[in-house]
């Protein structure tokens, strides 16, 4: 499973070419092989990525996304849109000022009240962010984020390895929202920094998955004797559960791990919508830009690319161009479904759809870095 290289996706068609022609003139390689063509290299185009890009970078002009609607800044999303521009390698600026702004109010992203003395799942997508930027997780605005995250993952029992909130019981109210995903995130934190936490995590994250290659979404009861996708009749497949768990298991020396992805791989190939799309939870629903979006960059990532430019294709379908009702400040935004698009090509982004497409534009820009050259988008309007 090889990661796409950015220096591949901004090649032109031209320069493949020029370099085809090169290489013709230079004959075999020294032990006597045909050079490949670079003719038979992929070229994708550069322009969609780049407008997503712009555009999800403007909705955190200073290191956080605010919900106009509500009047609330929403750090979790902020910490999505640095994700996915440090996925496409593009404003880095504004990727830094994410993560400054995190680190000043760490205290209450981990621990955001309401009976929840510790958030598994954003503690552990903040240490994502911490090590994706090459900082160090165990001091982020004075916070060892590993070792706060390593008290949530369950030491013993049948949930071994599973991370749960920690709530305060007194709070009427309070409850753990931990589920796969986070478990997923969890997993990609714990390993990045090789905490001993990892294995046990990484085991219970595999046990979310079904016999078919799935994973669901929602765990068991704690002190449920099976943990087990299969042994739980209300397990039920879910796409972005699906490829959170794909992502943190890549590149996981795990023989069970390195055979799970495969099967995860594969069975999320084989709901893949014919124009290249993927439906919500359970499997098979309207399809969506936001799903489409997150497989497609995990596909991609893993070196799946047919499947990974038949999704950016169709994310690329849905991305905001010139439309007669939506302004210069829209374009680049990916819209959630048909209907998100044609709204907003009516009468742009507005203070009510805006969390729609900044979620939806989060998950869905990564994966327009496989959007082959010369593809033609209907969302040019």
């Amino acid at each position: 499973m090889s990661h796409h290289p950015r220096a591949v996706r901004s090649t032109t068609l031209a320069g493949i070419g020029a370099l085809a022609l090169l290489l013709s003139s230079c004959g075999s390689t020294e032990d006597g092989s045909q050079q490949k063509s670079a003719a038979a290299q992929p070229s994708y185009d550069t322009s969609a990525v780049t407008a997503g890009a712009d555009w999800l970078a403007a909705q955190a002009p200073k290191g956080v996304v605010h919900n106009d609607q509500y009047g609330t800044d929403d750090e979790g999303l902020s910490v999505d849109v640095a994700l996915a521009l440090h996925a496409v390698g593009e404003q880095e600026a504004t990727v830094q000022a994410v993560a400054d702004h995190l680190t000043q109010g760490i205290k209450a992203y981990v621990a955001p009240g309401y009976g929840t003395l510790t958030s598994a799942g954003s503690t552990a997508k903040a240490a994502v962010l911490a090590e994706a930027l090459g900082d160090d997780p165990t001091d982020v605005g004075g916070l060892d984020l590993v070792s706060r995250l390593e008290t949530t993952v369950a030491a013993q029992g049948p949930a071994q390895g599973r991370v749960q909130d920690q709530v305060d019981p007194k709070q009427k109210g309070a409850a753990d929202y931990a589920n796969t995903i986070a478990q997923a995130y969890a997993v990609q934190a714990l390993d990045g920094a090789d905490s001993g936490a990892a294995a046990d995590a990484t085991s219970y994250l595999l046990q979310q998955q079904c016999a078919d290659g799935w994973f669901r979404l929602d765990f068991p009861a704690p002190d449920a004797k099976a943990q087990g996708c299969d042994a739980d009749p209300r397990s039920a497949p879910d796409i972005d559960a699906t490829a959170f768990a794909l992502r943190a298991l890549d590149g996981s020396d795990d023989p069970h791990a390195k055979a799970a992805a495969h099967r995860a791989v594969s069975w999320l190939e084989g709901v893949q919508g014919s124009d290249g799309s993927f439906g919500g939870a359970p499997a098979g629903q309207t399809p969506n830009s936001n799903s489409t979006g997150l497989v497609g960059w995990v596909l991609g990532d893993l070196g799946e690319t047919a499947a990974a430019e038949e999704a950016a294709t169709w994310v690329a379908d849905h991305q905001i161009g010139a439309c007669p009702g939506a302004g210069a400040k829209d374009r680049g935004a990916v819209a959630y479904d048909d209907a998100a698009l044609s709204a907003a090509a009516a009468k742009g982004i507005t203070v009510k759809t805006q969390d729609q497409f900044r979620r939806a534009s989060t998950q869905a820009v990564p994966a327009l870095q496989w959007l082959p050259a010369g593809s033609s988008a209907k969302a040019s309007c």
